[in-house]
């Protein structure tokens, strides 16, 4: 099962925050799933690989950071694995906390969200019913799709880390999550498929910084990105719109659990 969901959240006082809360965001996260499941909790934590959740920083927090009563944010948190999307829903939906306490920030909780119909950021889906949905559709589908990354969004390759959404590295990181995560396998060759069978034919990019623990600052790339196949293939058409539908719950590239790589098709 796949799941994202939004805790919408109001300050009882104005107040500076960090430009940058998604460690924060993922501590709490980590938190109240150990008041559920500690086992679950800590093998999230400790646990090599892609993992089943991510989580945003303060969404709507401006950039000086100063939090005013009179306005509404959020934070976003998705599950990958059926047993992550039934502990948030205990930790987050079925009985909502009064309130989140991010790194000493104290954000009262004031709604859940998890309609797509009115947040598309939201919303839950089934594996297989994904699969079937674009790789058994008997119409064409385009060549094209075009993916919002809307918070910076890096790779690491090697030693080093690529601020840029390259097409191997986009779709390359998607099907490790969806292998690592779905009893529907993919071809490991999507991420040859994406390099030399999908072009970057559209984007509007820039970079932003995120602070990193221990490492100062880490750059990715925010925007919008379009990805064009080269070829008429009707099965990689459909894995091309498959991972990309993906993508709003897995997250793209590094730090998708501390707020980076917030990923999807966009609107």
């Amino acid at each position: 099962m796949l799941l994202a969901f939004k805790l919408l959240l109001k300050t009882a006082a104005p107040e500076h925050a960090p430009p940058h809360l998604g460690r924060a965001v993922y501590a709490t996260a980590l938190a109240r799933l150990g008041e559920i499941d500690p086992a679950l909790a800590r093998a999230v934590h400790d646990g090599d690989g892609p993992k089943p959740l991510t989580c945003s920083g303060l969404l709507g927090a401006p950039p000086n950071g100063l939090l005013s009563p009179g306005h509404v944010y959020a934070v976003r948190l998705t599950a990958l694995s059926a047993e992550v999307a039934a502990a948030l829903t205990a930790a987050f939906l079925d009985t909502p906390p009064a309130e989140l306490d991010l790194d000493g920030h104290r954000l009262r909780v004031v709604e859940t969200l998890c309609d797509p119909d009115r947040d598309g950021w939201t919303g839950q889906a089934d594996f297989t019913a994904l699969a079937a949905q674009h790789l058994a559709q008997s119409g064409e589908q385009g060549r094209s799709v075009t993916l919002e990354f809307a918070s910076p969004t890096t790779f690491k390759s090697g030693r080093v880390h690529v601020p840029v959404p390259l097409p191997h590295l986009v779709f390359g990181s998607l099907v490790e999550r969806w292998n690592a995560f779905s009893p529907v396998a993919l071809s490991p060759d999507v991420r040859r498929f994406g390099a030399e069978m999908v072009a970057l034919s559209r984007y509007q990019l820039r970079s932003a910084a995120v602070g990193h623990k221990g490492e100062g600052l880490r750059v990715g790339g925010v925007g919008r990105a379009t990805y064009t196949a080269l070829s008429g293939d009707r099965y990689w058409l459909g894995v091309l719109h498959l991972l990309a539908a993906f993508a709003l719950y897995s997250g793209v590239g590094s730090q998708t659990t501390t707020g980076m790589g917030q990923v999807r098709v966009a609107r």
